[in-house]
Parts: C-alpha cells; structure tokens; sequence
C-alpha cells in the first residue's frame, strides 16, 4: 500500500486515548492536515542530516506522523513514541514498517536507550506541555537534546499563545522561537522551535 492509499485515521482510538489520560493526551482533537505539513516542513527544516531519523513524540493517531513519512525521503527514517497501547496498534497498522516504540514520552532517554537509538536528527513533540510540571519537561527536553548532535532543535506544538516550555522555569538554557500559528486547526495551534541557547546547526 502506498502512502496516498493509506486509510484516513481513526478519530476513534485517540478520543478513547484521552478518555483514559485527558493530561497525558492534552485535547481529544487530532492536528489538521495544515497543521500536520507545517509541523513537517519545520521538521524538515530543523533536522540535521546524517543524524538518525525524525523522533516524534505523542503520535497520537497519526496526523503528523501522515506529514512526515508523506517526503519520500524520510518514509524509513520517522520513529513514532505513544504511550497508549492503542494508539500504538492504530500507528502499526496505519503505517506498516513505521517503528512504533510504546513508551511514556516524558522519559525519551530511556525509550530511546531500550530501542537501541543512539541519534536523532530533529524532534517533533505533540506532548501537553502546559499540563506537565516544569520540571518533567525540561528533563524531557534534556533527554531529547542529549540524543541529537549540538544545534538539534525540538519542535513543539501547542493550543495556548504563550511558549509551552517557559525557558525560565526549567534548569534547560533554551531558546524559544515562534515559528508560526496555524489557524486552520481547531483549536488554533501555536508552533514553536526550541534549541539549547547557543547551540546551532553547523552551516
């Protein structure tokens, strides 16, 4: 089956997904497809090549997981995270070869470690960041950040207008960039692009 043929996600998993966990999920609406591509592209634009495969943390029913392996290139080299056993199975058999690892995102270094992926290129997080207390998301992000070469960036997505990671409340020194709002999504969605402070990519 091609990507273009793959089934349209299920709304159904990720709504019983949060019935079970409404702050691990955040919201019971999966992203756009708008939103989705632009999480992509600024994946892509984040990611560092030779580095290992797109991390993606929270995937949910698939969304932005859809946007990512849609670039031909990347098709073998996106690792999905989900903590919901059934949303992993929706993942598995929405994307046939795609690595599902079933794990709580918030602890990435060990999901990682038990996976045997020592490099990431770039990650993409749809974890409720604002639910999360600060110090659970910058080890989080410290763990992420230990996993991509100097200059990795995370790129995170969330429905409030202030940034979901506030670099003054964790031990991290971010930066904290604005990408952009998609207002083709319901909710509206803010993107942002985070990098340890003076760390970025070699040109």
């Amino acid at each position: 089956m091609s990507i273009d043929e793959r089934p349209l996600s299920n709304p159904l998993p990720f709504v019983r997904g949060w019935l079970r966990d409404p702050v691990g999920v955040g919201l019971p609406f999966p992203s756009s497809g708008a939103t989705a591509r632009r999480l992509a592209q600024a994946a892509f634009g984040a990611a560092i090549p030779g580095a290992g495969p797109i991390l993606e943390l929270g995937a949910g029913t698939g969304a932005v997981t859809q946007a990512l392996v849609e670039n031909r290139s990347w098709t073998e080299r996106v690792v999905a995270v989900e903590r919901d056993a059934e949303l992993c199975r929706a993942l598995e058999r929405r994307f046939p070869g795609l690595q599902v690892l079933r794990g709580d995102a918030l602890d990435v270094g060990t999901v990682l470690r038990d996976a045997g992926l020592s490099s990431v290129s770039a990650v993409v997080s749809g974890l409720p960041m604002r639910a999360i207390p600060a110090g659970a998301a910058g080890r989080c992000y410290a763990a992420a950040f230990a996993a991509m070469p100097a200059g990795g960036a995370i790129i995170q997505y969330t429905y409030g207008f202030r940034p979901p990671v506030d670099p003054k409340r964790t031990r991290l020194a971010l930066e904290a960039t604005f990408v952009g709002r998609e207002w083709r999504n319901f909710p509206p969605m803010g993107i942002w692009r985070y990098r340890l402070a003076g760390q970025h990519p070699a040109l």
